[in-house]
């Protein structure tokens, strides 16, 4: 046979209530620090990632019209790495198809590459904590011009 407690008839007491609101203190407190660690779990990580390790990434599509347009993208960097960077620019798929017909690349206000140059060729950059890009590109409806900013394992030798 088992037996249940019995339940007070009346109201608490003033030792039991204190033990309730502790227990209820110590539950939100527990409840606040399990959700902030899931956020911060949640929250992707700033690091290096493929080979070479990428520090930036992006994909500008061409505008609807056939006029050149502006495109501007900031990006923020806990820490600049030691060695960095190179800016790497990939017109269209790098199979051919999906070029932009004009492009220009600028990096916290400097001009950085343009569509004469040579395609692929990284170019040596300086990064700060805080960045803008700026991409002036026209194209076709498709097109699209790749930027990619990676760590230069060189620069730390």
């Amino acid at each position: 046979m088992y037996y249940l407690p019995r339940m007070p008839s009346g109201p608490l007491s003033l030792i039991e209530c204190r033990r309730c609101l502790l227990l209820l203190a110590w539950l939100c407190v527990f409840t606040t620090a399990c959700i902030a660690a899931q956020e911060k779990a949640e929250q992707p990580s700033q690091g290096f990632t493929g080979y070479p390790p990428g520090v930036y990434m992006h994909t500008f599509l061409a505008c609807v019209s056939d006029a050149p347009c502006a495109q501007t993208d900031k990006f923020h960097l806990d820490r600049v790495p030691t060695g960095c960077c190179l800016l790497v620019v990939t017109n269209g798929d790098g199979h051919g198809t999906d070029e932009v017909r004009t492009y220009e690349v600028f990096l916290n206000g400097k001009r950085i590459v343009a569509t004469g140059d040579s395609q692929n060729a990284p170019a040596a950059v300086k990064l700060r904590n805080t960045n803008t890009l700026k991409v002036v590109l026209s194209g076709a409806p498709h097109s699209k011009l790749f930027v990619l900013l990676t760590y230069d394992p060189r620069q730390t030798k």
